[in-house]
């Protein structure tokens, strides 16, 4: 009885390991597969080893794009670790526990208003989108994409480069390096479950300057877009900048540093950010028609905004239905700092009495009470009518 025991309790322990055995050697290929259905993109792995149970380390990662980027990589790194979910071998999707990632490049590029990343093929497009098929192979459109689940996402010592081609000929890049990120509960196709994020890195603004220092963290549902963040970005040199800021002002700044906070938050589709901004060594080279800026006079809303130590500061609140598809970020930019500068002109009519006062010593009384009298009138005509 006991031989017959050992003999039975042998043989489940050789099928057993040749049972392990057949799926280590399998699990590769598994993954491999399942990351390619999640992402519905061509996925390239130099090597992958698995230990059990569910550790692997891919070496020479890399996700590529199809049309209109055929080939281009939208992902690299030399080296991922990940512990996947042993439910991910008993369910139709693919959960994973974490991802460690570390020297790894990311690439986004924006054209015909639309943006394609590593994760573009399972993540809602814009009304505007072309449909699928003009974008996917038929082999590729009849795959259906396999559910994927990140319970953590950790990134560090990266680069990412924002290839925009549209706000300029030939593309404008804008690239940051030495991030590190941490991100939780990624869900793909989009559900209800909030995405928790952490990011820092620098911001790269020509050989000649140091970069710029960014600080985001926040929770976004990626289903209905639904966020509460904040942003922190420091130093951020405006000339290198101009074919954005040109979207908001023709004025042309040859010099100026921007810090910026922000606040905010999207509900049921309504954006409302709440921005501080605060400028430093700014100077112009052109103003806007009839030497204004944003229908004030330049001259003037300068010397407001400044304080005793050379910086502008004032504050802006953006607000943008972002269901409604004709409106322009450039507009919700430009009407914001509108707004703003003007309620901070009017909160400074003190300033302009005081200055009055000054005039009537140097100019006489007659000739200060007509400049004073034309600026309140100015002023509350243009409140009438924004």
């Amino acid at each position: 009885m006991i031989k017959k025991t050992i003999v039975t309790l042998v043989i489940l322990a050789a099928a057993f390991y040749l049972a392990l055995s057949l799926f280590a050697h399998r699990a590769p290929g598994l993954l491999r597969e399942a990351l390619q259905r999640s992402l519905n993109k061509k996925v390239n792995i130099q090597a992958i080893r698995y230990d059990f149970p569910g550790s692997f380390t891919l070496e020479s990662f890399e996700i590529e794009e199809d049309r209109p980027f055929d080939g281009e990589i939208s992902f690299y790194a030399d080296r991922i670790f990940l512990q996947v979910s042993p439910l991910s071998f008993a369910k139709k999707e693919l959960i994973i526990d974490s991802i460690e990632v570390e020297n790894a490049k990311v690439f986004l590029r924006h054209w015909k208003g639309r943006l394609t990343h590593a994760l573009s093929s399972v993540t809602p497009r814009s009304p505007e989108t072309p449909p699928d098929g003009e974008n996917r192979s038929t082999e590729q459109k009849s795959v259906k994409a396999l559910p994927l689940e990140i319970k953590r996402f950790r990134l560090t010592g990266s680069q990412f480069k924002y290839i925009d081609l549209d706000i300029q000929e030939g593309g404008f890049v804008i690239a940051f390096d030495e991030i590190k990120a941490d991100l939780r509960d990624i869900r793909l196709p989009p559900s209800k479950l909030k995405t928790r994020y952490k990011i820092d890195a620098r911001l790269l603004q020509g050989r000649d300057e140091r970069p710029a220092t960014l600080h985001v963290e926040g929770l976004t549902r990626f289903a209905d877009l639904e966020t509460d963040a904040r942003w922190d970005v420091r130093q951020v040199r405006l000339p290198y900048f101009r074919p954005y800021y040109a979207t908001v002002t023709p004025a042309q700044i040859e010099q100026g540093a921007l810090d910026s906070r922000a606040v905010v938050r999207v509900e049921q589709k309504d954006l409302t950010a709440n921005i501080d901004l605060e400028l430093s060594e700014l100077a112009f080279g052109a103003y806007e028609a009839e030497n204004e800026l944003f229908g004030l006079k330049a001259s003037e809303i300068l010397s407001f905004l400044r304080d005793s130590s050379g910086r502008l500061k004032f504050q802006a609140v953006l607000r943008w239905n972002l269901a409604d598809r004709s409106i322009r970020a450039r507009d919700v930019i430009r009407r914001g700092i509108e707004r703003s500068l003007k309620e901070t002109v009017l909160g400074n009519v003190g300033k302009i009495l005081k200055n009055a006062v000054q005039k009537i010593n140097e100019q006489g009384f007659e000739k200060t009470k007509e400049d004073l009298e034309t600026k309140i009138k100015k002023l509350k005509q243009e409140w009438i009518n924004f």
